[in-house]
């Protein structure tokens, strides 16, 4: 199919269904009126439906849940996931109405996701839309077409991830992001790790978003202590905290914050030997890999590092996706110079290209941290996984 499909391949609704998803990506300043369907005190089958459809309300609380990663809007994402749990599960009147609420999750994720290819989207649109009618064989087909699994719709199965990751530390997603992933996909229990310390908002978030879809979390602290001129990674999970409420006055308390703080100074210290390796790249591993594939690459900036890294906590895993970033979008530009001058080559050459674009595709994240950023066994400074 090419980028405008037959009208006779999708319904009309298909069509008015990706505009409206597609009206919102493409709008710095929604109006403001839509803003409102999101008031957790307005019920799905009550004022709303004067207001927007359906699809239109799904759409427009999942665009605020994959918008920004920035702490100082969590309360648009609890807000938004408030409604957004509420429009799935009571547009389903099925017998697999969790079941049903899940696909439709999942579906309108993946619609939101693929702008800019409009095929991809009709076919989203036209499964949501499907979906939307609570039909049990046809959520189950769609169960298996976004690889998710039947739930009991007593909501009593075991399903946990006992060691998950946000935005915060190594991960992608906001806490509510997190939450709402795995409710899609049938977890009900989580353990969150954090680096060193909590900061309080991060944990109310994820608790709240925890509460609005009934999925228990632990929260978990990751600590590294001194074994044998090595670190033993150890984590502590406050136990007996029923609600965010009980987590923050924990959080309060004099001892617990005199023991975060030092792990802010750890943090500090961690970011510190990053940003170290990233300079040794710039001196030493940069020249020779802009040499080696025909690129030219500025040293990398730590300032760029940092912005990259966001919320997180800098890590060797950030550096690593830092630097590939750059490499790819170099190596792009000089793929297509590699092919124009392929077109005029003779055999001998044609062969030395391809060899090199391989090498090139190979390149992933890990291959450079194995290459270019552990430290040699002379260069144990820099470690940052070795006491010092």
């Amino acid at each position: 199919m090419g980028s405008a499909p037959s009208r006779m391949l999708f319904d009309p609704q298909d069509y008015e269904l990706r505009s409206i998803v597609n009206e919102f990506l493409d709008r710095n300043k929604p109006r403001k009126y839509l803003k409102k369907l999101l008031d957790p005190h307005l019920h799905p089958h009550g004022m709303k439906e004067m207001a927007a459809p359906t699809e239109l309300r799904i759409a427009y609380a999942v665009i605020h849940l994959l918008g920004s990663l920035e702490v100082g809007k969590a309360q648009d994402r609890i807000t938004a996931l408030r409604s957004l749990h509420d429009e799935v599960l009571h547009s389903a009147t099925s017998s697999l109405r969790k079941n049903t609420a899940r696909v439709l999750l999942q579906i309108m994720k993946n619609l939101v996701r693929a702008q800019g290819d409009p095929v991809r989207q009709l076919e989203l649109a036209h499964d949501f839309r499907q979906a939307a009618a609570g039909k049990p064989r046809i959520i189950r087909e769609q169960l298996r077409r976004y690889d998710l699994l039947e739930m009991p719709e007593a909501w009593n199965h075991i399903a946990f991830d006992d060691h998950v990751h946000d935005a915060s530390t190594k991960g992608r997603k906001t806490p509510t992001h997190l939450v709402m992933d795995a409710w899609i996909k049938g977890q009900r229990s989580l353990t969150v790790i954090y680096y060193n310390f909590v900061r309080p908002e991060v944990a109310v978030e994820l608790l709240e978003a925890a509460k609005i879809v009934g999925i228990r979390v632990t929260i978990g602290v990751e600590y590294s202590a001194r074994f044998r001129d090595r670190y033993a990674k150890l984590i502590w999970a406050p136990a007996s905290l029923a609600d965010a409420q009980d987590f923050l006055s924990f959080l309060k308390q004099e001892k617990v914050q005199a023991f975060m703080a030092l792990g802010r100074e750890v943090s500090h210290y961690q970011q510190q030997s990053v940003l170290r390796t990233l300079r040794h790249f710039n001196e030493r591993h940069l020249p020779e890999v802009c040499q080696r594939y025909g690129i030219e690459l500025p040293p990398l900036s730590e300032s760029g590092f940092i912005s990259f890294v966001g919320i997180g906590q800098a890590s060797m895993f950030h550096l690593a996706k830092f630097v590939f970033s750059h490499l790819m979008e170099a190596m792009q530009s000089r793929v297509e110079v590699l092919a124009r001058e392929y077109r005029q080559a003779d055999a001998e050459r044609r062969q030395a290209i391809r060899d090199l674009v391989d090498e090139m595709n190979g390149i992933t994240s890990a291959s450079i941290t194995e290459r270019y950023l552990h430290p040699s066994p002379e260069d144990r400074a820099r470690d940052p996984e070795v006491p010092p």
